[in-house]
């Protein structure tokens, strides 16, 4: 991969991004490119960098040097969380947090790009448009049939796709999704897995950090091992998961 982002179709271009706390280097010269629709996993051990990586590609944190660009002329380091947010970087963190006092349909209408007030979005009338993109999304998702259940009594599963439908409400171009099998069942962490190869595609990029290497494999996609703050490997599971530093660091022999 070259490294002038001119010259190449990332979606997402992370080039030397190192981040040092109080001496501890959480990232190292990380350099990874998403392209457009692409679906892409990233493992590793804990500490390895990969809630950093996130943080840093959302504005959350800015890193000592590198650099880190959205559709090769956005420079996601010089910009805030609500900036970043707004050119099209979604964040689903691990925990769900829905509103369980609203039904599936009203959490997704809140979430609505541009209808962020709850008095608002609660109590205006929908347009046609926006009716559509919610119901597509509940398609999406597959919580059509739950559309007017209140979303405290989704199973933890459930919520967890309700959340990726309301990022998704936002329209991105890039999202991020943080460990989305932890606490589902083997059932929910496959429709999981077959949710986000659809909700990938297109112009709509998706990366998933997640320790469930049955889960990752289901996603079928790219993979990107994570040691130290940096790329240890990359390649399919079955590449990454022969490879000997990713056996000795994370897999285990």
């Amino acid at each position: 991969m070259t490294d002038n982002p001119k010259l190449t179709n990332a979606i997402l271009y992370v080039s030397g991004v190192t981040v040092t706390f109080d001496g501890f280097r959480a990232l190292n010269q990380l350099s990874l490119f998403l392209e457009p629709g692409e679906l892409r996993a990233i493992i590793g051990p804990n500490g390895a960098g990969k809630s950093t990586m996130m943080d840093v590609i959302t504005g959350k944190t800015k890193p000592d040097c590198g650099d880190v660009l959205l559709h090769g002329r956005h420079d996601l380091t010089k910009l805030d969380e609500a900036a970043i947010a707004k050119l099209g970087v979604g964040r689903k963190f691990q925990r769900p947090t829905v509103f369980e006092n609203h039904t599936v349909f009203e959490n997704l209408e809140l979430a609505l790009a541009g209808d962020r007030r709850a008095r608002f979005s609660l109590f205006a009338k929908l347009r046609p448009d926006q009716k559509a993109r919610i119901e597509s999304i509940l398609d999406e998702i597959a919580l059509t049939a739950r559309a007017n259940k209140l979303a405290g009594y989704l199973s933890h599963g459930q919520k967890q796709w309700l959340e990726i439908g309301m990022v998704l409400a936002q329209d991105p171009d890039v999202l991020l999704i943080d460990e989305p099998a932890a606490g589902m069942t083997d059932a929910e962490t496959m429709q999981t897995a077959a949710m986000l190869k659809r909700i990938s595609g297109g112009q709509r990029s998706v990366v998933v950090v997640e320790h469930d290497m049955e889960f990752v494999r289901a996603l079928d996609c790219k993979v990107t091992a994570l040691h130290e703050g940096s790329v240890l490997a990359e390649g399919t599971l079955d590449t990454v998961s022969a490879n000997e530093a990713v056996i000795e660091v994370y897999l285990g022999r």
